[in-house]
């Protein structure tokens, strides 16, 4: 693991606190050395809780810190108490409203599997309410997705944008769509997704093949079924480390702790050819690094290649304010392509930036409304609102 003094150093004493916090729950230190931390370093509570609320790692603070609250100030102790709460309340909701959705697209013919959210927290925690989520996410066959849509609209959700005219333009440009509903205690979100990530991020990892050997939960009287730990492994590797760049603490988190409890469990052999085969192993074994060296999981033996992490990517993941999310961000296309396995995937990385920068996708349809025999105008359109699309200005990272 990188010493506590390193990253003080390097990245400041709040998220030397906060990294300190995350070994105690991982048990690879004794609690009682958040105490001494805190008498014997000037914290700034105030950025401490824009780190650990900006990467969306509260809940699990709050349940360290409730146990072992010697040197904590209370207020900033009720702050995160209140947050982790709401989170909590959430959740619950999040996952009431999973178990019926599932169970009327299952009713109506469509088949579909929850992932990430919810049930990524299960996995890691045991629990619904240790992980923030923030939507409600379902895998479903592309062919699915009219089916699904048309059941999603007759029980009051509302599309973020969509066109009946453009569907299969949206099918094949975009790779999920967003639904919200109000309830009576909020809004719902939920993205159904009919694949993993964009073609922008040039990554071919099937259906067929995530959704293969599925598992059944029984989640509040009902069976959902769910992806199987590989296969939810592989799909957050996507996400976290393809589409997010492991930039969040958050998503760091999640990769340690499944390692932490799975394992033992998975088929190391049969994972790490399914790496290989769809091109993420330098991303896996990147995120597999990170988790050993800021919380000390153990390394599988078929991705512990002993390379030290990346100086730059440890830097935009520990340094705050965190790293731009921005696709066209420099330093996130950088890091992109520097989690790429080969030369050639960087390469094709780039030539998928640029088509999809000429290619129209759901963004450009929600900006611009045009005729269904007028849709040839979006490649004239889409580049002015790349152009004309306003950014606000980063701030001083430190």
């Amino acid at each position: 693991m990188i010493s506590l003094e390193k990253i003080e150093e390097n990245y400041r004493p709040e998220m030397a606190l906060t990294i300190l916090i995350l070994r105690v729950y991982f048990k690879r230190i004794k609690s009682g050395e958040i105490e001494n931390y805190i008498l014997n370093s000037n914290i700034n509570w105030k950025l401490f809780q824009e780190i650990i609320f900006t990467h969306q790692i509260h809940p699990v603070i709050y349940k360290v810190v409730s146990a072992n609250e010697a040197g904590f100030p209370v207020a900033i102790l009720e702050k995160i108490r209140k947050k982790s709460i709401k989170v909590a309340t959430g959740n619950l909701r999040n996952l009431e409203e999973l178990v019926r959705l599932n169970k009327l697209m299952k009713t109506g013919g469509v088949s579909n599997i929850p992932y990430k959210g919810v049930i990524l927290s299960w996995y890691i925690f045991k629990d619904f309410l240790s992980r923030v989520t923030a939507d409600i996410d379902f895998l479903i066959d592309k062919q699915s997705f009219p089916a699904a849509h048309k059941i999603l609209i007759a029980d009051g959700y509302k599309p973020k944008y969509y066109n009946q005219d453009f569907e299969q333009q949206i099918l094949s440009s975009s790779h999920e769509l967003m639904y919200r509903k109000a309830g009576p205690s909020g809004t719902y979100k939920i993205e159904i997704h009919w694949a993993l990530t964009s073609k922008m991020m040039n990554i071919s990892l099937p259906n067929d093949f995530i959704l293969n050997s599925p598992l059944s939960l029984l989640l509040m009287g009902e069976n959902v079924t769910v992806l199987n730990i590989e296969k939810h492994l592989l799909a957050i590797l996507v996400h976290h480390g393809i589409n997010d760049a492991w930039r969040s603490l958050r998503h760091c988190l999640d990769i340690a702790a499944l390692l932490d409890k799975y394992s033992s469990t998975i088929d190391w052999e049969e994972f790490h050819l399914a790496t290989r085969k769809y091109r993420i192993n330098h991303t896996t074994e990147t995120g597999f690094r990170i988790a050993h060296d800021l919380f000390g999981t153990e390394i599988p033996a078929i991705y512990n290649t002993l390379n030290v992490l990346n100086q730059n990517l440890l830097n935009n993941l520990l340094y705050f304010p965190a790293l731009d999310k921005g696709k066209l961000n420099l330093e996130n296309l950088k890091q992109q392509l520097f989690l790429r396995d080969s030369a050639g995937d960087r390469l094709k990385l780039l030539w998928c930036y640029l088509t999809s920068a000429f290619t129209p996708n759901v963004r450009d349809m929600e900006a611009f409304k045009v005729r269904k025999n007028r849709y040839f105008l979006y490649y004239f359109l889409k580049p002015c609102r790349i152009l004309f699309k306003r950014r606000p200005l980063n701030r001083k990272r430190h």
